[in-house]
């Protein structure tokens, strides 16, 4: 009984951050308007999440040698557990940032802590068979998430997607400290031993200043104003310092050499093309539902979620014909053209397109993941000893924290800089020179006093509802735009893909 407990703790534990993150990407707009949160503040509490969650990262290995992977993931879970009720209950934007970077520094470790524990500490003719279950749990989390967000937004409130985390991570505490073994701890390691907290700053200092050159960018030319630039180089330094430290140190945070690897090389910048390609596709697609088309929250969730069941049914296939799939490149090509083709899809559909019409799209998107972040998976970390595994797979999840993060960071900023320039094109045409137009508010002012509204309101209800229409018309424009901007980031992935010996 405790090993099939351990097989699913394993599973379980990174499951419920992937549910939580897809809540946030999924539910942003509600999340944001909820503390009336500005495009600019909404992206920093995705930044202090992803930031906090790399620094836990790195700090991992100091924890788990002194308490073991037992302690260390209960407490973690607990701790969590009492961030999503602060973030339930937030008031204020600062509040929520808070809030999110404490979930972030106790569950932001909890993928890579889970696949290192499948991989050093589970029998090798049991291995597989755990690694799939960890596989399917965590497609299984972000299929769930906005099937039942939707239902707690459209029954109750934003707050509910945060406050529904806290009971299960509550649950898996107990079960992590049932099923997982007391391993990890250095009971004969001296009580004064310490990893050196300079690089930890350093690098902590390195994302923050990346970060608020990324953010301020999006208002002011980078040479505008002797900040950025210094901000640039101050992170750069301490990027470049941490590096040189951490390849240097007989025991550091991330062990650097596996880089040297042509094939872990390739295998991070495709995960680093799914991941971002993911989270935006996450972020515009409920919008595009909602805004675009007119869907309620509750049925937008409920067809996002379909599809994300379909990925974890596709998943169960995979896993019994991939051995079979000697070509892995092609599969992982494959993936990306299917990006390329949901995009253009969605990018080519009228504003009045009915659910019938999204069917296929869907079904489309949801052979993305299994065929791209699992091919790759099976191909970066085949070469790699237990040690080598460790140090990889945590800079593999700092990657993965660091380009979700970095993912909707850019797509906010360019869907805020497209929607006001079709605005902008927009209002243009809107003026009383233009017959058309004129034509339209008149014709709109006589069916609005034929309804009954009053003649001397008449054309100012009709210019209301003009500048709805064009609000609308904007934010379509702007999520078509965001699609194609992600078939080209996918084309980018496809070419890349391609030309890589590696993968083969």
């Amino acid at each position: 009984m405790r090993v099939e407990a351990y097989r699913y703790a394993l599973g379980l534990i990174p499951g419920l951050e992937f549910f939580e993150n897809a809540l946030l990407v999924y539910f942003a707009v509600y999340v944001s308007g909820g503390v009336d949160a500005s495009p600019k503040e909404f992206v920093w509490m995705t930044t202090a999440y992803g930031i906090a969650s790399v620094l836990a990262i790195l700090k991992q290995q100091w924890f788990v040698e002194r308490i073991g992977y037992r302690r260390y993931l209960t407490g973690s879970l607990l701790l969590y557990a009492c961030g999503a009720v602060l973030a339930g209950t937030s008031e204020g934007v600062t509040q929520l940032v808070i809030a999110r970077a404490c979930q972030g520094f106790c569950a932001g470790s909890w993928m890579s802590s889970c696949r290192i524990l499948a991989q050093v500490s589970v029998p090798a003719e049991r291995r597989g068979k755990t690694v799939r279950t960890f596989a399917l749990l965590l497609f299984t989390g972000s299929a769930a998430a906005p099937l039942i967000g939707g239902l707690l937004v459209s029954e109750y409130t934003w707050r509910t997607l945060f406050l529904c985390t806290a009971p299960p991570a509550v649950l898996l505490a107990g079960l992590a400290w049932f099923a997982i073994p007391d391993v990890g701890r250095l009971r004969d390691r001296a009580s004064g031993g310490s990893y050196p907290f300079a690089p930890f700053m350093a690098f902590a200092l390195a994302m923050g200043a990346f970060q608020v050159v990324l953010q301020e960018m999006r208002y002011t030319l980078w040479l505008q104003t002797p900040l950025l630039p210094l901000l640039t180089v101050v992170g750069v330094g301490a990027l470049v310092w941490f590096g040189y430290h951490q390849w240097q140190h007989p025991a550091p945070f991330i062990r650097l050499q596996p880089l040297r690897r042509r094939e872990f090389q390739v295998g991070l910048l495709l995960y680093a093309a799914y991941y971002y390609l993911a989270n935006t596709q996450s972020y515009l697609m409920p919008r595009l539902l909602e805004q675009g088309f007119g869907f309620t929250v509750e049925r937008t969730g409920q067809l996002l979620g379909y599809s994300a069941l379909l990925t974890v049914i596709l998943l169960l296939a995979y896993f019994r014909v991939a051995k079979f799939i000697a070509n892995k490149k092609l599969l992982i090509v494959s993936g990306f053209l299917m990006t390329i083709a949901t995009s253009m899809w969605l990018g080519a559909m009228p504003p009045d397109a009915g659910q019938s019409q999204l069917y296929g799209v869907l079904a489309l998107k949801a052979v993305f993941g299994i065929f791209t972040v699992l091919p790759v998976a099976n191909l970066t970390f085949r070469t790699f000893d237990h040690e080598s595994f460790v140090h990889g797979y945590r800079l593999k999840n700092i990657l993965r924290q660091l380009s979700g993060s970095f993912a909707v960071s850019t797509i906010v900023a360019f869907e805020q800089h497209r929607e006001a320039l079709h605005r902008t094109r927009l209002t243009e045409v809107a003026n009383p020179y233009n017959p058309i137009f004129t034509q339209t508010l008149e014709s709109l002012a006589n069916a609005l006093t034929h309804a009954g509204v009053a003649a001397s309101q008449a054309q100012g209800a009709a210019l209301a509802q003009i500048a709805r229409m064009i609000e609308r018309q904007a934010s379509f424009l702007s999520f078509i735009d965001g699609f194609h901007f992600i078939a080209i980031v996918a084309l980018c992935g496809a070419i890349f893909a391609a030309i890589q010996k590696q993968l083969n």
